[in-house]
């Protein structure tokens, strides 16, 4: 039996950077049970969802995956790792909606829709702003009803509703709003009629610029992390059949047995719980709550510059299209295709039931009516993708679900981190965070 003060369950962002910080203050601190971990990995590879897929040279994340920075720890931490290996790219993104392409975000920037949707939104958000100004806002339930007083009808029904039914796969009403505090940009009633207007703010929100590498995709970040740590202490191809929380033991696929004092864990919660034991049956029938929608996408190499135009990524709201966004990996940072090809990535709705093959054929067709696809020849990569876990659903069991969960752990010494693992909605730099504070923890803890 091997023996670590703490264990790492996942490769992902939260475990390597769990493992790093650790190595790291036990190296500064010179507490040395901080660099007593192990990493288990159940794939063969490190990076989680951080990593990319090479095909005849065009280069595929899983979807986009753009780095965002606000907390100076992590700024240094990408510094250290990187050097001058990232690059910054301002965001050009774009909405598709009613025969016309806007910037985003579409609550800010209306002009160049038709004017009737124009008007019906501007006097909408008028009227939720008198309403709030005079005290007149009911108690708000859901997503939906968040987003009527906040934005008023017509950005509500024209955006809001039916491009979150395609990312959520479910109505609005199921869905909380308290996901959406930092993600959605909730201009002010000023900045709704000066988009409307004309006076373009492309520049709204958390991600108006975000850092790459320079070359190899998304997975470099992973793999620079990677190499800062000892290969002894990290193990691949193994998963935990069993984790018993009174002996602290997880038995490994691979016939190892580990003693921990801590663990971390970024495993997806639905899947941690099937190996944990012992677990109240209370517990097991509460996980059974937990929502989160699958992920199916694609990714498309075609032969031709220009494709999206310059645009990165392009959301798509209206329902008789089967995908809510299609991204250009190549045109964020052009090393990602071949030279004078296009790397896309397209991600289809969570409620759509079309077939692989007439979601491929709709693809194609609005690619064409663009003007960004000439031939289906030109087409050199098409190619389905699924991921098990998507978008976490906030519906109503989940605070209260997740609360206990989490409080169980915690009491068992588990430290459920990251997107899955915390069952939240977060970027890449939340997980990063997560698993820099676990490691500052541990080692006051020590």
């Amino acid at each position: 039996m091997l023996a670590v003060d703490t264990l790492i369950l996942g490769g992902g962002l939260t475990g390597l950077s769990a493992a790093y910080h650790l190595d790291k203050q036990a190296a500064t601190t010179g507490t040395l049970r901080a660099g007593n971990w192990l990493l288990v990995e159940k794939d063969a590879r490190l990076g989680g969802l951080t990593r990319t897929e090479v095909i005849d040279g065009y280069h595929f994340d899983h979807t986009g995956h753009w780095l965002h920075l606000r907390y100076p720890e992590m700024k240094q931490f990408v510094a250290d790792v990187m050097g001058d290996a990232m690059q910054q790219v301002v965001r050009k993104s774009r909405i598709w909606s009613h025969g016309a392409l806007t910037h985003f975000p579409f609550q800010q920037n209306l002009h160049g829709l038709p004017l009737a949707v124009v008007h019906e939104c501007v006097q909408a958000a008028i009227e939720a702003a008198l309403a709030g100004a005079k005290g007149e806002l009911p108690p708000v339930n859901d997503f939906r009803q968040f987003c009527l007083q906040q934005f008023g009808k017509g950005i509500t029904e024209r955006f809001m509703v039916p491009y979150n039914t395609k990312l959520w796969g479910c109505p609005p009403e199921e869905i909380t709003a308290d996901w959406c505090s930092r993600f959605l940009p909730k201009p002010n009633l000023a900045q709704i009629v000066a988009g409307a207007i004309g006076l373009v703010d492309d520049q709204a929100g958390y991600n108006a610029s975000f850092i790459y590498p320079r070359q190899g995709g998304i997975e470099t970040f992973a793999k620079a992390i990677i190499s800062k740590l000892p290969a002894a202490k990290v193990r691949c191809n193994a998963r935990p059949l069993a984790i018993d929380l009174e002996q602290k033991t997880a038995t490994l696929s691979d016939g190892s047995v580990v003693q921990w004092q801590r663990l971390l864990s970024s495993v997806p919660l639905p899947d941690l719980f099937e190996v944990l034991s012992p677990v109240p049956e209370g517990l097991r029938q509460t996980i059974k709550l937990l929502r989160c929608t699958s992920l199916r996408y694609m990714n498309y190499g075609i032969a031709r510059t220009g494709v999206l135009d310059d645009i990165q990524w392009l959301y798509i709201p209206e329902a008789h299209y089967p995908f809510y966004r299609i991204g250009s990996f190549s045109n964020a940072v052009a090393s990602l295709a071949p030279v004078g090809k296009s790397s896309l990535y397209v991600e289809v709705a969570a409620n759509c039931t079309d077939s692989d093959a007439d979601v491929k054929l709709a693809v194609r067709q609005f690619l064409r009516d663009h003007g960004w696809l000439d031939t289906d020849a030109q087409i050199e990569v098409e190619q389905v993708r699924h991921i098990r876990y998507g978008y976490v659903v906030f519906d109503r069991n989940y605070f209260g679900v997740r609360a206990d969960l989490l409080a169980f752990l915690d009491q068992a010494g588990v430290a459920s981190r990251g997107r899955y693992g915390g069952w939240v909605y977060s970027s890449m730099e939340d997980a990063m965070w997560e698993g820099y504070r676990f490691a500052q923890a541990a080692v006051t803890a020590s």
